[in-house]
């Protein structure tokens, strides 16, 4: 299976493992530069219900300062966050409704399992995980310049 595609700054850090030269590392540091979306405007779509609303917002607030989440990211986050309110609902109906239904696994319980999966993966691409955000702080940029590396990575 194929490596996913690295920024310069981490195939630098990782000791440009591809061999890349200085220009193509220097070029595709701009490009990606160029890339780069703000993060000014993370406002929870209208689509979302309050309680979807409040987590989004809650995520937001908590990475904030991480420079990890932007505006490209809305979508995705308020997948997420509709996807829990769901999964929260789905345990409130097999509380109420109870596990099994007519000697079978409840419905909403088989539900509510699909959705955990798909919970799971939202997580992790957004960085919500444990798992994810060490993963991401291997490869974090540093915000002083007292190292040895390059001034352009």
């Amino acid at each position: 299976m194929p490596r996913t595609a690295q920024s310069a700054y981490m195939q630098m850090l990782e000791g440009n493992p591809n061999n890349k030269t200085k220009k193509e590392l220097s070029k595709r540091s701009k490009n990606e530069k160029k890339l780069s979306v703000s993060a000014e405007n993370m406002i929870a779509p209208t689509w979302l219900s309050k309680g979807a609303k409040n987590e989004f917002n809650r995520i937001v607030g908590l990475f904030q300062d991480s420079g990890i989440l932007n505006e490209a990211d809305i979508g995705e986050l308020a997948i997420y966050c509709d996807a829990l309110s769901d999964y929260k609902a789905l345990g409130r109906l097999i509380k109420k409704n109870g596990r099994s239904a007519d000697g079978d696994v409840s419905p909403f319980l088989k539900e509510k399992r699909q959705l955990l999966d798909k919970l799971d993966k939202l997580a992790r691409s957004l960085g919500l995980t444990p798992a994810a955000r060490a993963s991401l702080a291997i490869n974090l940029k540093n915000d002083d310049s007292g190292g040895d590396e390059d001034e352009d990575f």
